[in-house]
């Protein structure tokens, strides 16, 4: 009819993807065989048979997009509300001048985003656009069967590290994994990509 008007309104979108990859399916190939490795030697943690892999090549060959593929298999493909499920962490070295206090924070909140992430099979928890970081640590504690009672107790080193009471603070946030899958008994791995960023001067300590 004459004058009435729709409104057309777009619904909440949720990516398929915790981290978005670059290339196109239609033509990411030959890489299969990367992919199946990672995520296989990712869920051997969970008998602790898994060690430290490096991914070594050329630039624009292809390594980040392996570890986005790996990540978001491991991501989708596992039951979230499983104890046993492994959690997966990415985070890429800036290439920024960071200190010791400011990447220390940087890495740790992005380990309690991917956890909560994870376990609330939300990804997009994982954007500080979507939710700031008091709020993701207040949906943690809401949810607080879901996470293991280290995950919890490390959100107060936040607040120490925000408070500057912490000696070594890029030291104790690069072991908070170690410590969470310790203590709580857990599966946790983590890719740490443009990893040659940690040459540059800004990351001298």
């Amino acid at each position: 009819m004459d004058g009435d008007k729709t409104l057309m309104t777009r619904q909440d979108h949720t990516p398929n993807w915790a981290v978005r990859p670059l290339v196109p399916e239609a033509v990411y190939t030959d890489r299969q065989e990367f992919l199946d490795y990672f995520y296989q030697t990712a869920l051997n943690t969970r008998e602790r048979r898994a060690m430290s892999t490096v991914l070594l090549g050329q630039r624009r060959m292809g390594k980040t997009e392996i570890f986005k593929r790996a990540v978001n298999r491991l991501f989708f493909e596992q039951n979230h509300r499983d104890p046993e499920a492994v959690v997966p962490i990415y985070y890429v070295f800036p290439d920024k001048p960071e200190d010791r206090t400011r990447f220390a924070l940087d890495y740790a909140e992005n380990f309690f985003r991917w956890q909560a992430a994870f376990r609330l099979r939300n990804p997009k928890l994982l954007s500080p656009n979507n939710i700031d970081s008091e709020q993701l640590f207040d949906l943690i504690r809401e949810n607080a069967a879901l996470f293991g009672e280290t995950v919890r107790s490390g959100l107060g080193f936040m607040k120490q590290l925000r408070d500057n009471r912490i000696t070594i603070p890029d030291k104790r946030a690069l072991l908070l994994p170690r410590e969470v899958s310790d203590y709580d008994d857990t599966s946790t791995v983590v890719f740490l990509d443009e990893f040659q960023n940690t040459r540059l001067p800004q990351y001298n300590f």
